[in-house]
């Protein structure tokens, strides 16, 4: 970094990311797809699903009768936001985005 000013700009990357978050929050704004999900958070639907079923997972939800086989899954969207930018809302105020 040569200066402080580099040191408080946002990466592109970063800024990037959360763009597409927000898009994704305007796409479904009350449950992200459980396939939606994996892939804004580059896993696979099944790791994304394990995580679920062991759950750790802060944003999402899964549950199963008893007796059943088969099990239900929701990512709450807001829940999802606020766990990925770690519980800060926020816009970004940047010319050009």
């Amino acid at each position: 970094m040569n200066s402080l000013k580099d040191a408080l700009t946002v990466p592109q990357p970063i800024i990037d990311k959360l763009c597409e978050l927000n898009q994704l929050v305007e796409e479904y704004p009350d449950l992200i797809p459980l396939p939606v999900a994996a892939r804004f958070m580059k896993v696979s639907p099944e790791g994304l699903r394990a995580y679920l079923d062991n759950h750790i997972a802060p944003f999402g939800l899964m549950w199963h009768q008893m007796g059943a086989v088969n099990k239900a899954y929701k990512i709450p969207t807001v829940k999802f936001y606020l766990w990925y930018t770690n519980g800060v809302a926020f816009s970004l105020n940047i010319q050009g985005v």
